[in-house]
Protein backbone atom coordinates (compact mmCIF):
# COMPACT_ATOMS: atom_id res chain seq x y z
CA UNK A 1 0.00 0.00 0.00
CA UNK A 2 1.67 3.13 -1.29
CA UNK A 3 0.99 6.42 0.69
CA UNK A 4 -0.50 9.03 -2.29
CA UNK A 5 0.58 12.17 -0.20
CA UNK A 6 3.29 13.46 1.82
CA UNK A 7 3.27 14.94 5.35
CA UNK A 8 5.60 17.61 6.69
CA UNK A 9 5.55 19.18 9.45
CA UNK A 10 7.24 23.03 10.66
CA UNK A 11 6.73 25.01 13.73
CA UNK A 12 2.98 23.40 14.47
CA UNK A 13 1.93 23.96 10.80
CA UNK A 14 1.26 20.65 8.99
CA UNK A 15 1.27 20.27 5.10
CA UNK A 16 -0.30 17.76 3.37
CA UNK A 17 0.81 17.40 -0.42
CA UNK A 18 -1.09 14.93 -2.72
CA UNK A 19 1.52 12.85 -5.04
CA UNK A 20 0.01 10.96 -7.59
CA UNK A 21 0.54 13.43 -10.67
CA UNK A 22 1.11 11.00 -12.83
CA UNK A 23 -2.79 10.00 -11.97
CA UNK A 24 -3.80 13.53 -12.10
CA UNK A 25 -4.16 13.05 -8.03
CA UNK A 26 -6.96 10.72 -8.56
CA UNK A 27 -8.19 9.74 -5.14
CA UNK A 28 -7.78 6.29 -4.97
CA UNK A 29 -8.76 3.31 -2.30
CA UNK A 30 -5.00 4.31 -0.48
CA UNK A 31 -5.80 7.91 -0.21
CA UNK A 32 -9.57 7.07 1.01
CA UNK A 33 -8.22 4.96 3.82
CA UNK A 34 -5.10 6.99 5.04
CA UNK A 35 -6.00 10.31 4.61
CA UNK A 36 -8.70 10.52 7.22
CA UNK A 37 -6.60 8.35 9.38
CA UNK A 38 -3.52 10.72 8.86
CA UNK A 39 -5.76 14.24 9.44
CA UNK A 40 -7.40 12.33 12.45
CA UNK A 41 -3.88 11.34 14.23
CA UNK A 42 -2.26 15.03 13.57
CA UNK A 43 -5.48 16.37 15.25
CA UNK A 44 -4.98 13.74 18.15
CA UNK A 45 -1.78 14.96 19.11
CA UNK A 46 -2.72 18.52 20.04
CA UNK A 47 0.49 19.77 18.65
CA UNK A 48 -0.95 20.95 15.16
CA UNK A 49 -2.67 24.59 14.96
CA UNK A 50 -2.90 24.88 11.17
CA UNK A 51 -3.11 22.46 8.03
CA UNK A 52 -2.17 23.21 4.35
CA UNK A 53 -3.67 20.30 1.71
CA UNK A 54 -2.09 20.81 -1.08
CA UNK A 55 -1.29 18.54 -4.33
CA UNK A 56 2.08 18.37 -7.33
CA UNK A 57 1.49 18.47 -10.97
CA UNK A 58 -0.64 20.61 -13.04
CA UNK A 59 -3.80 19.75 -11.58
CA UNK A 60 -4.76 18.97 -7.89
CA UNK A 61 -7.29 16.32 -8.07
CA UNK A 62 -9.26 14.63 -10.78
CA UNK A 63 -11.69 13.37 -8.25
CA UNK A 64 -12.80 10.27 -6.39
CA UNK A 65 -11.25 7.07 -8.95
CA UNK A 66 -14.52 5.14 -10.10
CA UNK A 67 -12.66 2.08 -11.07
CA UNK A 68 -13.03 1.46 -6.84
CA UNK A 69 -16.91 0.50 -7.39
CA UNK A 70 -16.75 -1.33 -10.95
CA UNK A 71 -17.44 -4.69 -8.80
CA UNK A 72 -20.00 -3.47 -6.36
CA UNK A 73 -21.63 -1.71 -9.31
CA UNK A 74 -21.52 -5.36 -11.14
CA UNK A 75 -22.21 -7.29 -7.63
CA UNK A 76 -25.25 -5.32 -7.49
CA UNK A 77 -26.74 -6.01 -10.58
CA UNK A 78 -26.57 -10.04 -10.15
CA UNK A 79 -26.70 -10.23 -6.55
CA UNK A 80 -29.58 -12.04 -5.55
CA UNK A 81 -29.40 -10.84 -2.02
CA UNK A 82 -29.98 -7.51 -3.60
CA UNK A 83 -30.68 -5.46 0.00
CA UNK A 84 -27.45 -6.68 1.72
CA UNK A 85 -25.24 -5.53 -1.77
CA UNK A 86 -27.43 -2.16 -1.14
CA UNK A 87 -26.59 -2.07 2.14
CA UNK A 88 -22.77 -2.68 2.01
CA UNK A 89 -22.80 0.42 -0.96
CA UNK A 90 -24.40 2.71 1.67
CA UNK A 91 -21.61 1.56 4.11
CA UNK A 92 -18.59 2.69 1.20
CA UNK A 93 -20.66 6.18 0.69
CA UNK A 94 -20.94 6.85 4.31
CA UNK A 95 -17.48 6.39 5.08
CA UNK A 96 -16.01 8.30 2.22
CA UNK A 97 -18.37 11.13 3.07
CA UNK A 98 -16.32 10.41 6.76
CA UNK A 99 -12.60 10.80 4.93
CA UNK A 100 -14.31 14.15 4.04
CA UNK A 101 -15.81 15.51 7.00
CA UNK A 102 -12.43 14.78 9.38
CA UNK A 103 -11.12 17.90 7.62
CA UNK A 104 -14.40 19.73 9.50
CA UNK A 105 -14.21 17.89 12.76
CA UNK A 106 -10.01 18.39 13.04
CA UNK A 107 -9.35 21.56 15.68
CA UNK A 108 -7.29 23.28 13.78
CA UNK A 109 -7.92 25.52 10.46
CA UNK A 110 -7.86 24.12 6.85
CA UNK A 111 -5.96 25.59 3.92
CA UNK A 112 -6.64 24.40 1.00
CA UNK A 113 -4.46 25.39 -2.00
CA UNK A 114 -5.66 24.59 -5.73
CA UNK A 115 -3.61 24.00 -9.17
CA UNK A 116 -5.33 23.15 -12.12
CA UNK A 117 -8.26 21.23 -12.08
CA UNK A 118 -10.16 20.33 -8.85
CA UNK A 119 -12.68 18.21 -9.73
CA UNK A 120 -15.45 15.96 -8.35
CA UNK A 121 -14.26 14.33 -4.93
CA UNK A 122 -11.34 17.42 -5.08
CA UNK A 123 -14.36 19.72 -4.58
CA UNK A 124 -15.81 18.00 -1.94
CA UNK A 125 -12.64 17.66 0.09
CA UNK A 126 -11.79 21.97 -0.85
CA UNK A 127 -15.55 22.83 0.40
CA UNK A 128 -15.07 21.09 3.90
CA UNK A 129 -11.93 23.23 4.77
CA UNK A 130 -11.74 26.44 6.37
CA UNK A 131 -9.97 28.66 3.48
CA UNK A 132 -9.18 28.02 0.06
CA UNK A 133 -7.13 29.95 -2.64
CA UNK A 134 -5.97 28.77 -5.86
CA UNK A 135 -4.07 29.89 -8.72
CA UNK A 136 -5.20 31.73 -12.18
CA UNK A 137 -5.39 28.61 -14.15
CA UNK A 138 -7.64 26.29 -11.94
CA UNK A 139 -10.90 25.17 -12.32
CA UNK A 140 -14.00 23.68 -10.25
CA UNK A 141 -15.88 20.94 -11.91
CA UNK A 142 -18.98 19.03 -10.01
CA UNK A 143 -18.25 15.90 -12.56
CA UNK A 144 -20.92 13.55 -10.83
CA UNK A 145 -23.69 14.82 -12.70
CA UNK A 146 -21.76 14.17 -16.69
CA UNK A 147 -21.20 10.24 -14.95
CA UNK A 148 -25.05 10.03 -13.53
CA UNK A 149 -24.53 10.85 -9.99
CA UNK A 150 -25.52 13.24 -7.76
CA UNK A 151 -22.53 14.76 -5.88
CA UNK A 152 -22.80 12.63 -2.58
CA UNK A 153 -19.52 13.03 -0.48
CA UNK A 154 -20.39 16.77 0.67
CA UNK A 155 -20.31 19.35 -1.66
CA UNK A 156 -23.97 19.34 -2.56
CA UNK A 157 -24.57 20.05 1.33
CA UNK A 158 -21.45 22.72 1.88
CA UNK A 159 -21.14 24.55 -0.92
CA UNK A 160 -24.78 26.55 -0.80
CA UNK A 161 -22.91 27.75 2.71
CA UNK A 162 -20.17 28.72 0.31
CA UNK A 163 -21.23 30.66 -2.22
CA UNK A 164 -25.02 31.59 -3.14
CA UNK A 165 -27.02 29.18 -3.16
CA UNK A 166 -28.25 29.66 -6.30
CA UNK A 167 -25.38 29.78 -8.28
CA UNK A 168 -24.10 26.38 -6.36
CA UNK A 169 -27.46 24.82 -8.06
CA UNK A 170 -26.01 25.93 -11.36
CA UNK A 171 -22.56 24.43 -10.70
CA UNK A 172 -24.03 21.22 -9.41
CA UNK A 173 -26.88 20.53 -12.70
CA UNK A 174 -24.48 21.30 -15.19
CA UNK A 175 -21.25 20.19 -14.36
CA UNK A 176 -19.50 22.56 -16.31
CA UNK A 177 -16.09 24.06 -15.88
CA UNK A 178 -16.12 26.97 -13.49
CA UNK A 179 -13.06 29.37 -14.01
CA UNK A 180 -10.83 30.26 -10.98
CA UNK A 181 -11.69 34.54 -11.41
CA UNK A 182 -15.66 32.73 -11.79
CA UNK A 183 -14.70 31.12 -8.09
CA UNK A 184 -13.17 33.99 -6.70
CA UNK A 185 -16.01 36.16 -7.67
CA UNK A 186 -18.98 34.10 -6.00
CA UNK A 187 -16.88 33.13 -2.56
CA UNK A 188 -15.28 29.94 -3.06
CA UNK A 189 -11.67 31.08 -3.16
CA UNK A 190 -10.29 34.10 -1.32
CA UNK A 191 -7.53 35.03 -3.93
CA UNK A 192 -5.85 33.98 -6.76
CA UNK A 193 -2.15 33.64 -7.34
CA UNK A 194 -0.21 33.88 -10.48
CA UNK A 195 1.73 30.16 -10.16
CA UNK A 196 2.03 27.61 -7.94
CA UNK A 197 5.28 28.75 -5.83
CA UNK A 198 3.59 32.43 -5.46
CA UNK A 199 0.32 30.17 -3.86
CA UNK A 200 2.09 27.96 -1.72
CA UNK A 201 3.80 31.44 -0.15
CA UNK A 202 0.46 32.64 0.95
CA UNK A 203 -1.04 29.08 1.87
CA UNK A 204 2.11 29.12 4.26
CA UNK A 205 1.83 32.78 5.35
CA UNK A 206 -2.09 32.16 6.24
CA UNK A 207 -1.38 29.31 7.93
CA UNK A 208 1.34 31.07 9.99
CA UNK A 209 -1.02 33.57 10.82
CA UNK A 210 -3.66 30.98 11.59
CA UNK A 211 -0.87 29.03 13.85
CA UNK A 212 0.36 32.29 16.20
CA UNK A 213 -3.70 32.36 17.55
CA UNK A 214 -4.27 30.90 20.78
CA UNK A 215 -5.19 27.10 19.79
CA UNK A 216 -8.41 26.88 22.47
CA UNK A 217 -9.84 30.08 20.95
CA UNK A 218 -9.41 28.67 17.07
CA UNK A 219 -11.01 25.51 17.89
CA UNK A 220 -13.74 27.68 19.87
CA UNK A 221 -14.14 29.67 16.69
CA UNK A 222 -14.05 26.36 14.34
CA UNK A 223 -16.42 24.41 15.99
CA UNK A 224 -18.83 27.87 16.75
CA UNK A 225 -18.88 28.42 12.52
CA UNK A 226 -19.60 25.00 11.60
CA UNK A 227 -22.73 24.56 13.98
CA UNK A 228 -24.04 28.52 12.93
CA UNK A 229 -24.00 26.96 9.54
CA UNK A 230 -26.30 24.79 10.46
CA UNK A 231 -28.55 26.39 13.02
CA UNK A 232 -31.06 29.25 13.62
CA UNK A 233 -29.11 32.17 15.36
CA UNK A 234 -30.62 31.87 18.84
CA UNK A 235 -29.31 28.73 18.51
CA UNK A 236 -25.78 29.18 17.49
CA UNK A 237 -25.70 32.43 20.61
CA UNK A 238 -26.26 29.51 23.25
CA UNK A 239 -24.15 27.21 21.46
CA UNK A 240 -21.36 29.93 21.60
CA UNK A 241 -22.04 31.02 25.21
CA UNK A 242 -21.47 27.50 25.95
CA UNK A 243 -18.35 26.81 24.39
CA UNK A 244 -17.15 30.10 25.59
CA UNK A 245 -18.12 29.73 29.61
CA UNK A 246 -16.65 26.24 29.04
CA UNK A 247 -13.35 27.04 27.40
CA UNK A 248 -12.42 30.72 28.43
CA UNK A 249 -8.95 30.56 29.59
CA UNK A 250 -7.38 33.34 30.99
CA UNK A 251 -3.64 32.37 30.54
CA UNK A 252 -4.49 32.91 27.32
CA UNK A 253 -5.97 36.00 27.51
CA UNK A 254 -3.81 37.49 29.87
CA UNK A 255 -0.75 36.49 27.22
CA UNK A 256 -2.62 37.57 24.44
CA UNK A 257 -3.08 41.36 25.86
CA UNK A 258 0.67 41.48 27.56
CA UNK A 259 2.26 40.12 23.85
CA UNK A 260 0.33 43.34 22.32
CA UNK A 261 1.43 45.80 25.01
CA UNK A 262 4.92 44.49 24.57
CA UNK A 263 4.78 44.33 21.04
CA UNK A 264 6.20 40.56 20.95
CA UNK A 265 4.74 37.31 19.70
CA UNK A 266 2.63 35.54 22.55
CA UNK A 267 2.82 32.09 23.76
CA UNK A 268 0.24 29.16 24.05
CA UNK A 269 0.44 26.08 25.77
CA UNK A 270 -0.54 23.02 22.91
CA UNK A 271 -4.21 21.47 22.78
CA UNK A 272 -4.35 18.41 24.97
CA UNK A 273 -3.83 15.36 22.86
CA UNK A 274 -7.02 13.36 22.67
CA UNK A 275 -5.83 9.93 24.05
CA UNK A 276 -7.95 10.11 27.44
CA UNK A 277 -6.75 6.57 28.28
CA UNK A 278 -3.67 8.04 28.65
CA UNK A 279 -4.13 10.85 30.38
CA UNK A 280 -6.32 8.45 32.56
CA UNK A 281 -3.22 5.86 33.09
CA UNK A 282 -1.03 9.03 33.94
CA UNK A 283 -3.30 10.39 37.30
CA UNK A 284 -3.24 6.81 38.40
Amino acid sequence: MSKPFDVEINNSIAHIRFNRPEKRNSMNEDFWTMFPKEVEELDDSGEIRALIVSSTGPHFSAGIDLSMFKDDIVENETDNEMGRSRGYFLQQLRFLQNAVSCLEAARFPVVTAVQGGCIGGGIDLITAADIRICTKDAFFLIEEINVGLAADIGTIQRLPKIIPAGIAREWTMLGEKVSADRAKEVGLVSSLHDNHDEMMKNAFEIAEKLASKTPLAMWVTKETLNYSRDHTVKESLENVALWNAATLHKEDVMSTMMSKMQKKKPEYRNLRDKNFLKHKANKN
